[in-house]
Order: C-alpha cells, then sequence, then structure tokens
C-alpha cells in the first residue's frame, strides 16, 4: 500500500517541504541583515521590497540578530538572553557549576529566573534539581519602605540601596534604565520607583534629548 506524504492543511508539512522554508528563511534573513547593516535602509524601506510592514522587517531583523549572537544549543531564545544579560557564560559545565553554588536560583538570581526556566536549565545541564541546595535568604521580607517586593528585589541584586537619594542618583547616571538595565528593571518598575522618588518617568530622558540638540 502506497503512502501518501500528509498535507500542510491536515498539521505537518513532508520534509522537503519544511526544507525548502527553512532555506527560504535563512536567505531571507541574510537579505535583510545585508539590507539594514550595510546598506542601511529603514525596516520601512525593507519591508516594501517584501511586500512587508516595517515592524515585520524588524522583527526577521531581530531574528536573524539573535542567530548569529546565540546560535542554537538547545536552549530557548529567552533562556540565552537571560543569561547573556546577567553575564553567565552559556556552557553546560560552567552553567552546572552556577546552578550548584546557588547562583541561579528560581525567582531569586537572576529576579527574572523563574521555575520553568529552571527546570529546561537543569534538564540541558544534565543536573537533577533534587541534589541543588535550598535557598531561604531570597525570600525574606524586606522592611516598609513604600515599595513592592518586586522593586526591592531588583534594587538588592542591582546594588542600589531602597533610599531615595540613591535611586535618584541611580536614574541620573543611567544604572537604572527600563528595559535595559538592571536586568528584570521594566516600565512598571521605573514608573513605580520614579513615583516613589517624586518625579516623572521620563525626566532624565527629555534633558538628554535636549543635551545632545
Amino acid at each position: 500500500m502506497k503512502t501518501v506524504d500528509r498535507s500542510p492543511l491536515l498539521g505537518w508539512r513532508p520534509p522537503a517541504i519544511m526544507s525548502q522554508t527553512k532555506s527560504f528563511r535563512a536567505r531571507r534573513e541574510a537579505l535583510v541583515l545585508r539590507l539594514r547593516d550595510q546598506e542601511k535602509l529603514t525596516f520601512q524601506q525593507i519591508g516594501e521590497r517584501f511586500d512587508r510592514s516595517g515592524c515585520r522587517a524588524a522583527q526577521i531583523y531581530q531574528a536573524a540578530r539573535d542567530k548569529i549572537q546565540f546560535p542554537p544549543n538547545g536552549l530557548s531564545n529567552r533562556l540565552n538572553h537571560l543569561l547573556a544579560k546577567a553575564g553567565f557564560t552559556v556552557e553546560k559545565q560552567a552553567i552546572a557549576s552556577a546552578l550548584r553554588a546557588g547562583k541561579l536560583y528560581p525567582h531569586c538570581y537572576p529576579p527574572t529566573y523563574g521555575i520553568y526556566a529552571h527546570r529546561e536549565l537543569c534538564e540541558w545541564a544534565g543536573v537533577d534539581p533534587t541534589t541543588l541546595p535550598q535557598s531561604d535568604s531570597c525570600f525574606e521580607p524586606y522592611r516598609a519602605n513604600g515599595l513592592s517586593y518586586r522593586a526591592n528585589h531588583i534594587l538588592k541584586y542591582a546594588g542600589i540601596l531602597a533610599t531615595k537619594a540613591a535611586i535618584l542618583e541611580a536614574l541620573k547616571n543611567g544604572s537604572l534604565m527600563p528595559t535595559k538595565r538592571p536586568i528584570g528593571y521594566g516600565k512598571m518598575t521605573h514608573a513605580e520607583l520614579c513615583r516613589w522618588v517624586g518625579i516623572t518617568p521620563n525626566l532624565f530622558r527629555i534633558r538628554k534629548k535636549m543635551a545632545s540638540q
């Protein structure tokens, strides 16, 4: 009895079609990289060449950059980004040592490192999670100062005192910059700290723009 390849409409594509799709994506990503990095085209101009939006062109470009920065190693892109931003070497032996030393602990170090990322990383590094040391210091309550637990935790991880003067100085010198540094410091936490200190969230950004002009 002859076996017929299943249609892509029924759930999956034959291997030949899948390899063609990967080859097409690789060529498209290489072209987008060249147009952006060498020819200095805008994402809108690049998108017009592919009959796509500028936003879609930016997504393709970022995906291509991620593949260069984080070649396939068995870990998700999110986990590769998290480890790199936290300063860890993404090698199995180095990660296994960090796990056993307690330098990687869910909901503790780094701040955005959760249970699911912990499971994925332990499986990848060949470490049994049940053999790792338990840490209680991460869950010590912070004194009531008007900030959330997450904000206090990020400040502690970044080595910034939870005082208005220290936070204001960190905002001025760029040690606290939303979505950039420290790791896990996003727009919501930035707005919370600025409100607590008594300034508008985009105050120093406006000043930098005015100074550059």
